[in-house]
């Protein structure tokens, strides 16, 4: 799902969050046969107010509005620019209809993971939650089951808040330790409030985890955990910034564990006959592009090699056993924190 509107979610110069991200890409994937054979691209339309209004109230909706007219801030990182409101909607109507394509075709990609905008605020550069849009609308439209898995270095704040006692979606979020790093929450021991207890699970990831720490994450959280809900559709949103060198974030995933990552969540839902809508938006600093095409390279299953603007990757010099510890450890205290609503996981 691509749009030429959507360069339009821009917050101005010097900004980290630049709207010529979309036409790069579209531009550089270009450059790869082997992705455009496999794909239809498909314009969107943008998401109304009725649609919006599955996940936001009608009062958040008006105020948004407001702040256009004025460029005021909905945060401090977040100012609503003219022309933001109207790309904000873009993306959602993409989203919106990578959902639906998925359920059609089994597989469906976009730019979407606007997953800090809560149903009555907006900020972390998100002014309408995409995510929660579609997964409500799935709902609505007759899906029993949902499951949103965020691997955004930023924990989604926004989606958690939405679903937060809603036993439909199970919202499962690997980010980095909120200790270290905006927005500050998505512990392990958020697991979700009254009907939808058990139903968000947090993963944090220490600062510089690495391949082999998201790989194990997913081996033994996230797949089975697909297995247990069962979904009906699988959102799986996340950009480039788990990337070890994002400008804003503190991860070391690789260009190929990043491929690893996407690839083995698809694989999963490909081999259980799940709907997978693929959406991914965030990235900063030199590698968005790269970061986005290797999300896509994973997804898709394709062997192909990412050219690199300066012909190198960056070697890891952290210490690994630590950072291995650390996961093994959040891991173990997650698990008893899931074990009373999935069992021994």
């Amino acid at each position: 799902m691509y749009h030429p509107a959507l360069a339009a979610y821009d917050f101005g110069e010097g900004h980290p969050f630049s709207g010529e991200r979309f036409t790069r890409f579209m531009a550089a994937i270009e450059g790869y046969p082997d992705i455009l054979s496999r794909l239809t691209v498909t314009e969107p339309s943008p998401a109304g107010d009725d649609l919006i209004g599955l996940a936001h109230s009608l009062s958040y909706i008006e105020m948004v509005r407001a702040l256009e007219r004025r460029s005021g801030y909905l945060s401090v990182d977040t100012r609503v620019m003219p022309g933001s409101v109207e790309a904000a909607r873009m993306i959602v109507g993409a989203s919106v209809g990578a959902v639906t394509a998925a359920r059609r075709h089994g597989l469906a990609l976009s730019f979407g993971g606007l997953h800090h905008a809560g149903r009555d605020y907006g900020e972390g550069f998100c002014i309408f939650n995409d995510v929660a849009v579609a997964a409500l609308h799935l709902l609505q439209s007759g899906i029993e089951r949902v499951m949103v898995i965020d691997t955004d270095a930023h924990q989604g704040n926004g989606t958690m808040d939405i679903f937060y006692e809603d036993p439909r979606v199970l919202f499962v979020s690997l980010h980095q330790d909120p200790m270290t790093l905006y927005p500050g929450t998505g512990f392990v021991t958020q697991v979700g409030k009254g009907e939808g207890k058990g139903f968000t699970v947090n993963v944090p990831m220490p600062v510089r985890a690495g391949d082999s720490e998201f790989r194990i994450a997913i081996r033994e959280i996230v797949i089975p955990l697909i297995d247990r809900f069962s979904p009906r559709l699988i959102i799986r949103n996340g950009g480039s910034d788990p990337l070890k060198d994002d400008i804003l974030t503190d991860l070391g995933l690789s260009l190929d564990g990043l491929s690893l990552m996407t690839g083995t969540i698809a694989a999963a839902a490909r081999d259980r006959g799940i709907p997978l809508a693929d959406l991914f938006l965030s990235g900063y600093g030199s590698r968005i592009t790269e970061g986005w095409l290797a999300i896509v390279r994973g997804t898709l299953g394709l062997p192909i090699d990412i050219a690199l603007p300066d012909g190198r990757e960056y070697g890891n010099r952290w210490n690994a056993d630590s950072i291995r510890d650390a996961m093994l450890r959040t891991l173990e205290q997650l698990k008893r924190e899931l074990r009373p609503y999935w069992g021994d996981l």
